[in-house]
């Protein structure tokens, strides 16, 4: 968990450094954008004035260069003086370059286009007629006399020309400042908006980089929380590696010792600073192969996956003592990483070498006399030694029957002995599974013919064969017989059959018509020395110790024994073994392992389920429809529960609806497979997990084994209530009585006290308590070193706090939550829990 939020806190903390680092100078650059943008418009507008103001003032030159010529004229009119036409021809000669130099302008005007401005064309027609009528003026005045020319200039042709001229002069200067003006206004526009758009960038600069202060310090103050919470995770896994009884060592990929506990300073004799960068090596002998060291601890096995190595360990003093190492491989931020856990098993060998040596004892000293005194008692009630009086026969009799039992018992003891050290060998040879039917049939023969049974053999043509030790199944099938035998009725039947359900399996079947096996004796009948308590069955004998070895080695062959059993109407017990072509590997499923019933249709998919969870160390029930899931259900003894959605004859889910109705199995965990997914997911069905298929056998195993573990604990949940309301806390203890017992605590203080008085498997806790905040109590929740206990936040107020929120277990609000899902809450807890306990 603290790992989780590390990482969630670090990517929060890298999201703030890219928006700072791309948010930030966008911002920047845009505001910058738009100032050069308004440096540009001010430049332009400044060239624009300035240029219209040369045009204004041109213009006014070229009507002035008139006013001038026409003075002169007048005055050379009127005097005849020559001196008077200096400014006149003064001002001609200076009109055209001005009057180019002002067209000039107009064409870098953006509203003039080149060679369309009929407004100047006019004025430049105008400067022509007027230059014409002047010189026409000057012309008469010298050819025709004062009075030719004093007639021409009081015609008025002059003065209309010149009004005109300065109609169209003041119609360019009206046209040029409008433009003007347009342009001022235009960028006047542009200017407000550059203000409102640069004020709007400054806003948001300033806003965002205040919101990535407050994230930059949220993260700040949630790695600080963090790091107080890893501060205590550290403490109490130190703590918990360092009660350890077993060396927990940590190793890099070189073989070298990073870190060990005070066990592994126990174990080699060394403190701790010894042990530290020393090759692993030094105090445990390894195959050297001249490989790598990953390559020396795992073999040809995946040590991700962990392994299990028995090896020799070596103390200072140079002796050597046993060791079991469980190694495993690590991925951390820095690299792989080799963990070892290191158990010294000089113990272990110790008392495997007196198991052995008393094994053989009993073998020798029991069995040998036993062969002497069985076999004379066998010949003397067979007349070896004459004729016996009755009395004495019927004696001899007796001790003979009771003396092949004591066989039997040592022989059953002897053989699981040899089956739980692994010193039962096998010798697997293809064998036909037909004929080790009939050879078992033919020696019950004398058996049969003393419980008054007949047996009838149905072997199916053309069976292939398997792989299998025959004299060990002999006895798997003389023990099954033998059983089928023992509590049939008398004259009854006992039917065996060997076929093939499938082309790679062959099923070896026994079928009596006794009074089957009883309810409370099903979930313990492949138990060592299990018998049922009914006396008519305590009255045929036996070790109890047959089915169990029966079933080993059943399962040494990688095959599977079960049984299914009606009262009153027999039992029939089958085992399965794969032909040799698809044999499976072998499966030891171990003697208390969970018990999971599977309803599923499909009869390929409910054997691939089934291995699957036999792989996962759970003995499986599998049915095919609701109407046998009921019946087993009504039997009772299952851990978990795991039904398709669609049966021939009905649904899942209502049988599942069925199991949650009754008070006696409403707890059971219940898996559904469906082949779609959300089929009744809306309703309150508590399952563990859905399952689609196709289904994920990893899945699936982890949930049935988080079902099962937490099924299997029966004990009282022992849970502290920290609630001021009493009301509450009235109606949460009646809803928990039922599977919990409930402790109370109105206030901050009054917690702690009950914290330190006993910890309990899970604490319910309120936020807001009388004489402070219920997070208070979390810091003694996780002190000490030990195993935090869960915690289930339930309260009306919301934990808006994320890092506290991740460091409970569950945050239920008040009003929203029901009583059933707060109790179905504490159950999964502590069942997860103590399931990490065991582990």
């Amino acid at each position: 968990m603290t790992s989780f939020l590390l990482r969630r806190e670090q990517r929060g903390l890298l999201i703030s450094v890219i928006l700072g680092l791309v948010v930030a100078p966008l911002l920047l650059f845009l505001v910058t954008f738009e100032l050069q943008r308004e440096f540009v418009r001010g430049k332009t507008l400044r060239a624009a004035v300035n240029q219209s103001y040369e045009q204004r003032m041109q213009l006014q030159t070229v009507f002035s260069l008139l006013q001038d010529a026409e003075t002169g004229q007048r005055g050379f009119v009127i005097t005849g003086q020559q001196r008077f036409l200096e400014p006149y021809d003064a001002a001609l000669r200076r009109l055209p370059s001005q009057l180019a130099s002002l067209r000039a302008l107009r064409q870098q005007d953006g509203d003039v286009v080149a060679g369309d401005d009929p407004v100047f064309d006019r004025l430049v027609a105008l400067t022509e007629r007027k230059q014409t009528t002047m010189a026409e003026g000057i012309r008469l005045r010298r050819e025709d006399g004062e009075d030719a020319a004093r007639a021409l200039v009081s015609s008025g042709e002059g003065k209309v020309i010149m009004d005109e001229i300065r109609i169209v002069v003041a119609e360019l200067q009206a046209a040029d400042k409008a433009a003007l003006d347009r342009r001022v206004a235009a960028n006047d526009a542009m200017t407000q908006r550059t203000e409102r758009l640069t004020q709007t960038l400054f806003v948001v600069l300033v806003v965002f980089l205040l919101a990535a202060f407050l994230m930059l310090s949220r993260q700040i103050r949630a790695r600080q929380q963090l790091f107080v919470v890893a501060q205590a995770t550290a403490g109490r896994l130190d703590a918990i590696l360092d009660n350890a009884q077993d060396a927990i060592v940590t190793l890099n990929p070189s073989g070298t010792i990073e870190t060990v506990n005070k066990a592994a300073e126990e174990m080699f004799g060394l403190q701790r600073e010894a042990l530290l960068r020393k090759a692993l090596a030094q105090f445990v002998d390894l195959p050297d192969r001249g490989e790598l060291f990953i390559r020396q601890l795992s073999g040809a096995d995946d040590l991700s996956k962990g392994v299990l190595r028995e090896l020799t360990g070596r103390r200072t003093d140079g002796s050597t003592f046993p060791i079991e190492a469980s190694i495993g491989l690590v991925r951390l931020p820095e690299g792989e990483r080799i963990t070892a856990s290191i158990r010294d098993i000089s113990e272990r060998r110790r008392v495997e070498k007196l198991k052995a040596e008393f094994v053989s004892t009993v073998s020798h000293e029991l069995r040998t006399p036993l062969t002497s005194i069985a076999g004379s008692l066998g010949l003397l009630v067979g007349g070896a030694a004459g004729a016996l009086p009755e009395r004495a026969a019927r004696l001899l009799g007796i001790a003979h029957s009771n003396c092949q039992r004591l066989v039997r018992l040592i022989n059953d003891i002897l053989d699981i002995e040899k089956i739980e050290s692994g010193q039962m060998e096998f010798d697997l040879r293809p064998l036909d599974l037909g004929e080790l039917a009939r050879r078992a049939v033919d020696g019950m023969g004398g058996l049969g013919g003393q419980m008054q049974v007949a047996f009838e053999l149905d072997v199916a043509p053309g069976l292939p064969l398997v792989r299998g030790d025959a004299d060990r199944l002999a006895q798997v099938a003389a023990n099954l017989l033998s059983n089928a035998a023992k509590f049939s009725p008398a004259d009854g039947v006992v039917e065996v059959k060997v076929s093939a359900p499938r082309p790679d399996v062959l099923r070896f079947c026994v079928r009596d018509h006794g009074p089957g096996v009883p309810e409370n004796f099903r979930d313990r009948i492949f138990s060592k020395f299990a018998q049922a308590d009914a006396s008519d069955t305590r009255a045929k004998g036996g070790t109890g110790l047959g089915l169990a070895i029966s079933r080993e080695i059943v399962q040494r062959h990688g095959g599977r024994l079960w049984f299914e059993s009606e009262p009153g109407q027999g039992a029939t017990f089958m085992f399965e073994l794969a032909t040799i072509e698809t044999r499976p590997r072998v499966i030891d499923t171990s003697e208390g392992a969970a018990r999971v019933l599977l309803c599923e249709d499909d009869p390929d998919i409910a054997e691939v389920l089934s291995q699957a969870l036999r792989e996962a160390g759970v003995r499986v029930h599998t049915v095919g429809d609701v109407a046998s899931a009921s019946a087993v259900i009504e039997i009772g003894g299952f851990d978990a529960f795991v039904t398709d959605v669609r049966l021939p004859d009905g649904s899942g889910l209502d049988l599942l609806r069925r199991l949650r109705a009754d008070a006696a199995t409403r707890d059971i965990p219940a898996l559904v497979i469906s082949a779609e997914a959300a089929e009744g997911r809306g309703e309150a069905l508590d399952v563990v997990d859905w399952l689609q298929k196709p289904i994920d056998l990893d899945r699936l195993r982890t949930a049935v084994h988080r079902a099962v573990n937490g099924h299997a604990d029966s004990r009282r949940i022992e849970v502290l209530h920290v609630e001021d309301d009493l009301d509450v806390h009235a109606v949460v203890r009646d809803a928990l009585q039922e599977r919990c017992a409930i402790r109370h605590a109105d206030s901050v203080r009054a917690g702690r006290a009950a914290l330190a008085e006993a910890r309990p498997d899970v604490v319910i806790l309120d936020l807001g308590l009388g004489d402070g905040n219920g997070v208070e109590l979390l810091g003694d929740l996780h002190a000490g070193g030990e195993e935090p206990v869960p915690v289930i936040v339930f309260s009306a107020q919301p934990l808006e706090d994320k890092a506290l929120a991740a460091s409970v277990d569950a945050v239920l609000t008040k009003s929203k939550t029901t009583l059933d899902q707060l109790a179905r809450t504490v159950r999964k807890l502590a069942a997860d829990a103590d399931s990490k306990r065991r582990r």
